[in-house]
């Protein structure tokens, strides 16, 4: 809900306000008179900068029309337009009697007038022409919002596409790695050519992750559905695996990681790539906020038809004040951080295994994020 301060005298005389009124197409039609009524039934609202308006998820029902100043409309943490004066927001509140789709807040010290429900359906719901004005206005918003998406999607598509030339150059770093094996491929050299086939292994995962990740990327830039490939795989040499790979990671460097299974983990249909995605990012997460010489635990089990893994962290726990939204928005507590990673998980885990992707979490304890995936494909994820 706003925390605004209304106006008991009009910074704006009906005269001016009318004037202005007459230039604003959703009004334009109306005669002097009804808008004279209008002015005087509703409220004048003055924001300051800086100040929220509107709250993303809210349920008030009101509009405004902007007399002066400017706002900035955006969602999450991306600003999706400016509007000054003579622009109105917050009608499909209204309309829709939705909670509000997106935060509003003032970018200059703005006066407003505020039309509440009643105001609403008495001058604008019953008016044709008031309707096909903010239809239009609405049709404009969509096709902004549409040019920005495209925009946005072009320009990652260019990026991605970008990348996969990077990827010749891990293909030289193979040839090589192979010559040098050559090299020290007699007795003397066998602790060396140890060494160089795990970096082989790790450079040809690197490799497959990316050409995957790629390809999904790109099919995604022509709104294809790519065929979802799941194999029957074991999830604990993937666990240790990943473990193995990111031992090194500045956020894990110096920390242990303890792998505890309970009885036996049978096999299971899952994406292997994608699923040790959920697992680098889990195990980054944790290890950013665990002490230097502290503890991971990650513990695995089977129940009921599905394997069950939990990264256990010795964190301070999540605070309460972003848990409702730790799923629905890019949020992080990392300087370098994008917020995007628990999302990943959520998409990779629920959309496309089908499975469950939850935390618990207690303040001065740490925070445990769990995945359930099913140990067997169902016919819905085959197709």
């Amino acid at each position: 809900m706003r925390q605004c301060k209304q106006e008991h005298s009009p910074a704006l005389n009906n005269t001016k306000k009318i004037r202005m009124l007459k230039k604003v197409g959703l009004f334009s039609f109306f005669e002097a008179s009804t808008l004279k009524e209008l002015c005087e039934n509703c409220t004048e609202v003055l924001v300051d900068p800086e100040e929220i308006l509107i709250q993303e998820g809210s349920t008030d029902n009101t509009m405004y029309l902007i007399l002066s100043g400017e706002l900035v409309v955006y969602k999450g943490i991306k600003n999706i337009a400016v509007l000054g004066p003579g622009a109105f927001l917050g009608e499909m509140s209204l309309i829709e009697s939705k909670p509000r789709s997106a935060t509003i807040k003032a970018l200059t010290q703005a006066l407003l007038m505020e039309i509440d429900e009643t105001n609403f359906n008495k001058y604008l719901a019953c008016e044709s022409k008031a309707l096909v004005a903010m239809v239009k206005t609405l049709s404009s918003r969509i096709r902004s919002d549409l040019d920005l998406i495209s925009n946005d999607m072009q320009r990652l598509n260019i990026f991605v596409h970008d990348m996969n030339n990077f990827l010749t150059l891990l293909d030289l770093g193979m040839v090589y790695l192979q010559d040098l094996m050559e090299d020290f491929g007699d007795s003397r050299g066998q602790k060396s050519n140890e060494k160089i086939e795990k970096m082989c292994k790790l450079f040809n995962g690197c490799r497959e992750g990316l050409k995957e990740l790629i390809a999904k990327s790109l099919q995604q830039a022509k709104h294809g559905d790519a065929i979802y490939h799941k194999d029957k795989s074991m999830i604990l040499p993937l666990i240790h695996e990943t473990i193995q790979e990111l031992q090194r990671h500045d956020n894990l460097r110096g920390k242990r990681v303890n792998v505890k299974p309970s009885g036996r983990i049978p096999s299971a249909f899952f994406n292997r790539i994608d699923i040790k995605r959920v697992l680098q990012n889990l195990l980054i997460n944790a290890g950013y906020v665990t002490r230097e010489d502290g503890t991971i635990d990650i513990l695995v089990k089977k129940y009921q038809g599905n394997i069950i893994v939990s990264i256990i962290d010795e964190g301070c726990g999540i605070p309460e004040s972003i848990r409702p939204f730790l799923f629905k928005y890019p949020i992080t507590t990392k300087k370098d951080g994008n917020g995007l990673g628990l999302l990943s998980c959520k998409e990779i885990v629920e959309k496309n295994h089908q499975g469950k992707f939850w935390f618990d979490s207690k303040k001065d304890q740490g925070t445990a994020f769990h995945f359930l995936i099913p140990i067997k494909e169902s016919p819905a994820s085959q197709q």
